[in-house]
């Protein structure tokens, strides 16, 4: 798959921009503050739904013009060729629109694939459990709207669940609600898990070959899922649990932690405390992994992102690295775009077109962006 027309109107600090992208490698060169972070923001919002940069979404529309709208827009060919169209207004519901048509947020996601990239994503190992929680979904939301259903219904039951607790602190009353709750999240929770671990199972395997290739075979990358109930530490052990086995562990742990979940308003048991852990030869990379081992783990589960989206649905995501072949080194940035421009439209943005080879610039098509405005 891959983007062959984007048009931008009124999004950030583009008034309105029309571009053929290439179906490979793409790079969009320019000083800081001048629209490249805004350009993949705009991709990435076609193809979730909303922006990874914020939550207020009146901020995509271009400030100091008037505008009472953003729309982005872009003409995407996969197996079927389609359009697809996010409209931000001040004033109505935002509107996603795939053919001309409306649509959900639930039915527009899949669409476009995307794997993005940024500084940021070099946290994923030493961030938090949520970060990596964050990533995991998005790339199964993705492919999944089986997945992307089950996780709207369980956070939203927990979201009811948790005022419920916090509500029974003061009326105790409150409490005989809680079954029908807890079944639902049981329910719920156990067939997120079961997805989880299925899909962290086909990352480790892509991520392990990657990483492998990365390090010439000199380190061993572990990727483990450490469900809520197990201490994520390099201790954590590569278990595949069964939907029996998960049930029964959920009831036992709404229990045992039921007083302890009533004392502190929230709940504590299912998969919104999940985890991710990664491992170097057996070693827990947050705790003892240098900055380029970390790196390198980090780049090898990309990768690994591209091979599971690949094999779930047929066709490779677009790929978009937001400023990052400055933060890795030459190695790493000639494996990365090896690799990219063998399978994926690549679309990178650079202030600098020093991090290229020759080749690499010969072979890809190059633009430039300056105060909002794309020079072919």
């Amino acid at each position: 798959m891959h983007i062959q027309q984007l048009t931008l109107h009124n999004f950030r600090n583009y008034l309105r921009e029309s571009l053929q992208l290439d179906p490979g490698l793409n790079i969009f060169v320019g000083d800081n503050a001048q629209g490249k972070t805004n350009l993949l923001e705009a991709i990435y919002v076609l193809s979730l739904s909303k922006s990874y940069r914020t939550t207020r979404e009146t901020e995509l529309i271009q400030q100091g013009v008037g505008a009472a709208r953003a729309i982005v827009t872009a003409e995407v060919v996969r197996l079927a060729a389609l359009d697809l169209a996010v409209v931000v207004s001040h004033t109505d519901t935002k509107r996603l629109l795939v053919n001309q048509k409306s649509t959900t947020a639930n039915s527009f996601l899949g669409r476009l694939n995307t794997v993005l990239f940024i500084p940021d994503s070099l946290q994923l190992v030493k961030g938090s459990p949520g970060d990596r929680r964050r990533f995991l979904d998005v790339q199964i939301c993705q492919i999944d709207p089986i997945y992307r259903t089950t996780l709207l219904k369980y956070q939203r039951v927990v979201r009811q669940r948790n005022s419920l607790l916090k509500d029974a602190w003061e009326n105790r009353s409150q409490l005989s609600q809680l079954p029908a709750w807890d079944n639902q999240l049981v329910s719920l929770g156990k067939a997120i898990m079961l997805r989880r671990q299925e899909v962290v199972h086909i990352l480790q395997r892509f991520s392990k070959s990657a990483h492998e290739k990365i390090s010439d075979e000199q380190e061993e990358l572990q990727l483990i899922y450490a469900p809520f109930f197990e201490v994520a530490d390099s201790s954590s052990q590569d278990t595949n649990y069964a939907a029996e086995e998960l049930e029964q562990i959920l009831w036992a742990q709404l229990k045992a932690l039921r007083s302890e979940e009533i004392r502190r308003g929230y709940t504590l048991v299912g998969p919104q405390r999940d985890d991710l852990v990664f491992l170097i030869n057996a070693y827990d990379l947050k705790k003892f992994g240098s900055q380029g081992q970390q790196r390198t783990a980090v780049l090898a589960y990309i990768l690994a992102e591209l091979e599971l989206m690949h094999q779930e649905t047929g066709e490779y995501p677009v790929v978009l690295l937001d400023d990052v072949m400055s933060e890795l080194d030459r190695k790493r940035q000639m494996y990365l775009l090896s690799i990219l421009n063998e399978k994926a439209q690549t679309i990178v943005t650079t202030t600098s077109l020093d991090s290229f080879t020759p080749e690499t610039k010969k072979q890809a098509t190059v633009f430039r962006i300056e105060q909002g405005r794309i020079l072919a």
